[in-house]
């Protein structure tokens, strides 16, 4: 410590530094280093003694110790004021007591530590080694992904070169330029996502049996009718995604043969609502629309170019303020299909947005009564008996004597206390309104079902 340099004083955590390596002063080898720095100081105290103006200092009343080499240091009325971390009033009334947790300090938030300059010189010294040891990983796996990349692309050059001459030794014309290729530009790829038809095949209307799956199996074999996923519906029905409709009127057709006593109906297919987290408060929807399509091209490009076929849709529906911060906003929106399978896979569930990019989450909106509180309907058409979210008992839930957002031990949820399931009805201490209730998660999980973009998950 230089005779200009006063001690700091931090507010952080001393357990660990940005490595996550411990900072603790019990290695040997770095307290004897430390220590040799620290004896330096002008005004560190040895033997109850200031080096600075040779007084004798009462360690617990005008010193501060160095939590990395625990050295103590003459803190107020040093002969030289260079040394005094404050005044004394200061000091003892919020430097002293905020650094032992004592007084008003004792149950606050945090805990401020103090380190001298020579620890402080060797803590930042460290941090930017370990910087400057990440920047080098970083760059070498760079390097390798760059050497690979070159690689892959000239044995993709190499492929193709060769693919052209066959052709032209094939067809006599050649091939003097390859379009760029883009994965939307493929019609195969984009007219499947939008194309999929989803099937229920009902249970048996004679004894109410699902379909024998060796029958469904056996049809669709033998018919070549291409299924890319089966599901059980939350009413032990059958439901099927088929690539296409000619596909679905194919099987339609067959099971009339094979299994005449199933009927089979469409799944209505859904949309996907998202949330764009991270919006700035001040912007109407239009505006909001308008500057993500100028960021984000792609999208704009999807909306124009499917909306004939209803897979452009792009509907801002709300915004609402975060909870834990007022300047930013997230914005509800109903995309279609085909733009949420873009934001997924292309764009890693990010879009560009002002100065940096918004994180795109999943929505599932699942209707819940506000009066009798039970899924797939709202209280303006509910003619059932009033229930309380809260304890289920016949009062609104506004008005529950017992509602509190801590102490669960009253609530009840009526949902699956009534429910026949076992596994429901043994576990309903929470409120009608909980996330974590396991109803309101297979509501979910159906509601899941009838999006085609979570169907070929």
């Amino acid at each position: 410590m230089t005779k200009n340099e006063k001690p700091r004083t931090m507010a952080s955590d001393p357990g660990e530094d940005d490595s996550g390596g411990s900072l603790s002063s019990n290695s040997s080898s770095s307290f004897e280093v430390i220590q040799d720095k620290a004896s330096s100081a002008p005004n560190i105290i040895s033997d109850g003694i200031c080096n600075a103006c040779q007084t004798e200092v009462d360690i617990t009343q005008y010193s501060v110790q160095c939590f990395k080499c625990e050295s103590y240091f003459h803190a107020v009325e040093c002969c030289d004021s260079t040394y005094c971390v404050s005044a004394k009033t200061s000091f003892n009334q919020h430097l002293k007591p905020a650094l032992d947790r004592t007084g008003s300090f004792e149950n606050r938030f945090g805990k401020f530590f103090f380190m001298c300059n020579s620890c402080c010189t060797e803590f930042e010294l460290k941090k930017v080694i370990t910087h400057d040891k990440r920047v080098e990983v970083i760059d070498k796996k760079l390097d390798n992904l760059k050497t690979e990349f070159r690689k892959e692309l000239s044995d993709l050059k190499n492929f193709l070169g060769k693919s052209a001459k066959q052709g032209e030794s094939s067809t006599g014309t050649s091939v003097n330029q390859l379009s760029p290729v883009n994965p939307w530009n493929d019609q195969t790829r984009t007219n499947n996502l939008f194309n999929k038809k989803v099937l229920v095949v009902k249970k048996s209307e004679t004894s109410g049996e699902p379909i024998n799956s060796s029958v469904l199996r056996k049809t669709c074999v033998e018919n070549g009718i291409q299924v890319t996923k089966s599901f059980s519906t939350s009413k032990d029905e059958v439901g099927l995604i088929l690539n296409s409709d000619s596909a679905a009127k194919t099987l339609v057709d067959k099971l009339k043969i094979s299994a005449p006593e199933h009927k089979v109906h469409d799944l209505p297919s859904r949309t996907p609502t998202v949330n764009v987290v991270g919006v700035p408060n001040n912007i109407t929807k239009e505006d909001l629309k308008e500057e993500i399509f100028l960021q984000n091209p792609t999208l704009r490009k999807l909306n124009s170019d499917f909306a004939n076929q209803g897979e452009g849709k792009f509907t801002i529906l709300a915004l609402a303020k975060l909870k834990n911060n007022d300047e930013l906003s997230r914005a509800t929106v109903s995309v279609s299909n085909t733009i949420r399978d873009y934001i997924a896979n292309s764009c890693n569930d990010r879009i560009f947005l002002g100065n940096g990019t918004c994180k795109v989450y999943d929505a599932f909106h699942v209707k819940r009564c506000f009066k009798c509180q039970k899924f797939g309907h709202i209280s303006e058409k509910c003619e059932s008996t009033l229930s309380c979210g809260f304890c289920s008992k016949s009062h609104e839930t506004r008005n529950c004597p017992t509602k509190s957002s801590t102490n669960l031990t009253e609530s009840c949820c009526s949902n699956c206390k009534n429910s026949e399931n076992s596994d429901y009805a043994n576990n309903f201490k929470h409120p009608a309104y909980s996330v974590d209730c396991p109803i309101f998660k297979a509501e979910q999980e159906k509601l899941k079902k009838s999006i085609p973009f979570y169907q070929k998950k």
